[in-house]
């Protein structure tokens, strides 16, 4: 359930911070209520998993991440209220609430619940640059594919936005990919002579080994593949193939950072 809680509040996330960067004219009320509707559904859900076990860091709503939380979701309904009445300026205040109070949710459910057997130098920065790239992958990959579907609904949409939404996911997955080296390189520089190891335990196939090779193929290589040609197809005005890439390259992302969230909380290393 930790990891479910996790992924819900990283996707929110990253969601609310795509809602910044096209002007809203541009696309019209429409878009920003889709998006609206589909982050007060994940952070609905974050909040019936909290209510439900309370997990320690939101200690039934009484805690900072369960704070946090409440006043996230509370900010996605004032969004959605200034969207329907397409008052912009408040709907970017409240948006910015909204991600101000998720990504304090995640860091801190993060920082409490990833467990630390293992001696990992700079963990806590470690952790809290991998949920905040996690939150990126997940939220701009999600975005960028339901962008790319919109051109259906407005076909004259100037196609610079999804080639500007698919160079930055392209960005992201890399400096995702960079900083799970990072965390390697962190795992390996630990003494050899510690048991249990960091490393053996993440990359080893007696322990996660056949966990964390297959979030390395599916959450980082097809990702990769994928950004590249959507790119590509985005450039040639061909948003058609490209949202059908970024389909799949969604579910490589979906199940790569929930495998990641999985092997970071128990094993302690953020992939």
């Amino acid at each position: 359930m930790a990891v479910f809680l996790l992924f819900l509040l990283a996707t929110s996330a990253g969601s609310l911070s795509t809602l910044f960067w096209i002007p809203e004219d541009d696309l019209g009320r429409g878009y920003f209520q889709m998006n609206a509707l589909i982050i007060l559904g994940l952070l609905g859900l974050a909040v019936a998993v909290v209510t439900w076990k309370s997990p320690e860091p939101f200690q039934g709503h009484a805690g900072p991440g369960g704070l946090a939380l409440d006043a996230a979701l509370a900010a996605a309904f004032l969004y959605y209220a200034a969207v329907w009445r397409e008052k912009w300026g408040w709907a970017r205040a409240a948006a910015a609430v909204a991600l101000a109070g998720t990504g304090v949710a995640l860091l801190v459910a993060g920082s409490l619940l990833v467990h630390r057997t293992t001696p990992l130098p700079q963990r806590e920065l470690l952790l809290a640059v991998g949920l905040t790239l996690s939150a990126l992958t997940l939220g701009w990959s999600l975005i960028t594919m339901l962008l790319g579907h919109w051109y259906l609904v407005a076909p004259r949409l100037d196609f610079r936005h999804l080639v500007i939404f698919c160079w930055v996911l392209l960005s992201i997955v890399v400096v995702r990919f960079a900083a799970v080296g990072w965390g390697l390189a962190s795992a390996a520089g630990v003494d050899p002579m510690t048991s249990p190891h960091p490393m053996r335990l993440l990359t080893g196939f007696a322990a996660e080994g056949m966990f964390f090779w297959f979030r390395v193929f599916w959450g980082l290589v097809i990702p990769l593949l994928l950004a590249l040609m959507s790119l590509h197809c985005a450039r040639n005005q061909s948003n058609q193939s490209a949202t059908g890439i970024l389909y799949v390259l969604v579910v490589g992302t979906f199940i790569g950072e929930i495998t990641a969230l999985y092997l970071t909380l128990s094993v302690g290393v953020p992939v």
